[in-house]
């Protein structure tokens, strides 16, 4: 009996090859692989691709790439399985309030937080995040594949930021700096870098 999604290793990226089936048998059968193989599976680069897709809703297929994440899988989405959401003010989410350890945060625009976002807390946007307080949890910005977004926070001292398909863990001791920093990408990799204010006219036009 075929397997609904055939997974195979390719230019150092692993593709999960989509065929036919439901969003249900997709879910089960990746969720059975990657926790039974989690070691094999955790920090590798993914493309999501094949026909089984097309018959996916936007949702289903943001499901199955947060199922990834959660394993410790990278999205590579240099080949989208969905195209990047434009930039809409009026689509942003904006919240007013602190995010609790172990809440989550998602949205396919910008997320706008005032408040602090605290230790295990997930925070995922398809655009940027702008936490207007302490951000100590995990930021996703850019989650389909944007690398022009960007992460700010007034306290940046995060247990993990991504943006894009691109990684990047926190120092081991906490720094406790007093001003705010944004990260973004530059050459290939993360940057963090003390907030300008010609950095709000460059990056978000204010």
């Amino acid at each position: 009996m075929a397997t609904p999604v055939n997974i195979k290793g390719m230019n150092n990226n692993l593709i999960f090859m989509f065929g036919p089936g439901s969003f249900d048998e997709y879910y089960r059968f990746l969720n059975e692989r990657l926790t039974n193989n989690q070691a094999l599976f955790h920090g590798s680069s993914v493309l999501f691709q094949g026909n089984g897709m097309d018959n996916l809703s936007p949702g289903e297929i943001t499901a199955l790439q947060k199922l990834c994440l959660d394993h410790g899988i990278l999205l590579n989405n240099t080949a989208p399985a969905l195209p990047p959401p434009e930039k809409n003010p009026k689509s942003n989410l904006i919240i007013h309030r602190n995010v609790r350890s172990g809440q989550n945060v998602r949205s396919e625009a910008s997320i706008v937080i005032w408040g602090d976002v605290h230790e295990s807390a997930e925070i995922i946007a398809g655009g940027d995040i702008i936490i207007l307080g302490k951000l100590k949890g995990i930021a996703h910005a850019g989650y389909f594949g944007d690398q022009s977004s960007s992460i700010f926070a007034l306290a940046l001292m995060p247990g993990q930021i991504r943006i894009a398909n691109l990684i990047s863990q926190s120092p081991e001791e906490e720094l406790n700096n007093h001003y705010p920093e944004i990260a973004f990408i530059e050459n290939g990799k993360i940057c963090i870098e003390k907030y300008t204010p010609r950095e709000a006219q460059t990056r978000w036009g204010i």
